[in-house]
């Protein structure tokens, strides 16, 4: 079935709720949506987790909050779900997210027109399906939920690497420089951000070698923030102990941690979200891959962002990453020294 234009559609609905990182890759998606249908009324259905994070973008109108895995949870918070895109008008459902509960609530909500992935968990339920392709980075996979549309075909490409415009409240940009002021980091003095977590184990690299990395960068007179969730803050705090430097794990919101990845000059990452959270504000990240490859889709994108990782037999070994090592050694990760990330990290530094 090929949809009608998307001009004709007034009011419009992205689903995405998965993690922070998979929210920040549908945001181009959403700017696109602004820039090619500016009469349009644009709304985002996302976790409580990531509201703020959706709430930042200009060309979302409304944030529908969906918790799950929690007040939602089960078919009885998929038909309120799905009551609350009708009640909104919602003509039209993209839907990135490739659950079943993604495609359930497509199909429950009754849009005029809902366009998902053919990688779908439940495609049939989404009359409109494009090739999922493992030859695109995620932006432009999400990107090509534009394609189908006869105003649109191939002109989805030209946004794929369209700025995302972003806005944040004062008391943002209050908050995080208050939290810098308690550090002691002076406005003009560079700074870099570590990023150590992930939800999976084996995609974090040696915290030992994040410590070498910060002492490096304090020799250099660089300030050292590491962040993180609440659940890393011990992980972030072992690691400024050893190394030097400041931890905020657990200490900022969504919309403080963009701004802080703004203010800095360089982001150490693993395959993570703070890879597109520091691109969705053109901050350039050195992103350290161990048991998943950028192939997937999911690296940097920025010219001057750079990858790190060991080539191995065993990678990769999963597509998300797992809690433990199948071979039990982390070789990945374990024996990439802090020299081959400092390689790429030097060049974006100030001289």
């Amino acid at each position: 079935m090929q949809p009608p234009p998307l001009r004709e559609f007034a009011r419009i609905a992205v689903v995405q709720t998965a993690y922070t990182g998979d929210v920040a890759l549908a945001l181009p998606l959403m700017e696109a949506l602004r820039q090619l249908h500016r009469e349009s009324w644009r709304a985002m259905v996302v976790l409580p987790s990531t509201a703020e994070l959706a709430a930042c973008a200009a060309a979302v109108d409304e944030v529908l909050v969906f918790d799950k895995r929690g007040a939602h949870r089960g078919v009885a918070g998929l038909r309120w779900c799905a009551e609350q895109l009708r009640r909104r008008g919602v003509e039209l459902l993209l839907v990135p997210h490739r659950s079943a509960r993604s495609a359930l609530l497509a199909w429950m909500a009754r849009p005029r027109c809902a366009v998902g992935m053919d990688r779908s968990a439940l495609p049939w339920l989404l009359p409109v399906r494009v090739p999922y392709r493992w030859d695109l980075h995620e932006v432009e996979r999400n990107l090509s939920l534009l394609e189908p549309f006869p105003d649109i075909g191939e002109r989805w490409r030209c946004y794929a690497r369209a700025r995302v415009e972003l806005r944040f409240a004062p008391h943002h940009r209050e908050h995080l420089q208050r939290c810098l002021e308690e550090l002691g980091i002076p406005q003009r003095q560079p700074l870099v951000v570590l990023a150590p977590g992930s939800v999976w184990q084996t995609k974090r690299w040696s915290a030992r070698q994040y410590a070498r990395l910060a002492r490096w960068l304090l020799r250099r007179d660089i300030a050292v923030v590491l962040t993180g969730t609440a659940a890393e803050s011990e992980l972030c705090r072992s690691i400024a102990q050893e190394g030097g430097g400041w931890s905020l794990a657990g200490r900022l919101g969504l919309p403080e941690l963009l701004l802080l990845l703004e203010r800095a000059c360089c982001v150490v990452s693993n395959d993570s979200a703070p890879i597109h959270l520091a691109e969705l504000v053109q901050t350039p990240v050195v992103a350290v891959f161990g048991p998943t490859i950028p192939m997937f889709g999911f690296g940097p994108r920025l010219p001057s962002s750079a990858v790190v990782e060991r080539e191995l037999p065993c990678r990769p070994c999963s597509l998300h990453g797992g809690r433990r090592c199948p071979l039990g050694t982390h070789a990945c990760m374990e024996e990439l020294p802090a020299e081959w990330v400092w390689e790429r990290l030097e060049p974006l530094l100030p001289t």
